[in-house]
């Protein structure tokens, strides 16, 4: 399931528990309902959430993690005509030029930058942050995982935000 050289603990441990949800509960996005829906300035905390569903600037985001969100919003922001370089110095974060592979960094080779894996609050702040400055709508569905630690264990969350 790791990709070589791509993946990180996290990002292996996230595809683990997806895949393990996947297959003892599962869901259909267009069934869920009662989302909390969040405001996306003042997030409450999204430790121990699943991702069920990321559409952003239009896309949707296939097999979403917190993670690869990040990835896509660094993605879009290229394909906006932003240069490596304006990327690096807009974006929270941890972005470098090329590949590397190391310090949780995973490389996205179709936009040739690196980026480094990070926790679902930090990959919330990261990509609203790209997307409000590319004046790109996001909207994220999620539950948190029933367990401890969780600020809503079992229950489900929506953000969105949209250029006014």
């Amino acid at each position: 399931m790791a990709i070589p050289f791509e993946d990180t603990p996290i990002t292996v441990i996230e595809k683990l528990l997806n895949e393990y949800e996947a297959l003892h509960q599962p869901q259909q996005i267009s069934e869920i309902e009662n989302y909390k829906v969040i405001e996306p300035d003042i997030v409450t905390n999204l430790q121990h959430t699943r991702v069920l569903r990321a559409i952003m600037g239009g896309e949707e985001i296939h097999q979403p993690n917190w993670n690869k969100i990040v990835d896509a919003a660094h993605e879009i922001a290229i394909r906006q005509g932003l240069s490596v370089d304006e990327l690096i110095k807009l974006t929270l974060a941890h972005v470098v030029k090329g590949e590397k592979i190391n310090s949780g960094f995973h490389y996205l080779p179709e936009v040739n930058i690196s980026i480094q894996g990070v926790d679902s609050n930090l990959a919330w702040r990261n990509t609203l942050h790209l997307m409000k400055n590319l004046k790109m709508p996001i909207e994220i569905h999620f539950e948190w995982r029933a367990k401890e630690g969780a600020a809503h264990p079992g229950e489900k969350g929506k953000l969105i935000w949209n250029p006014k």
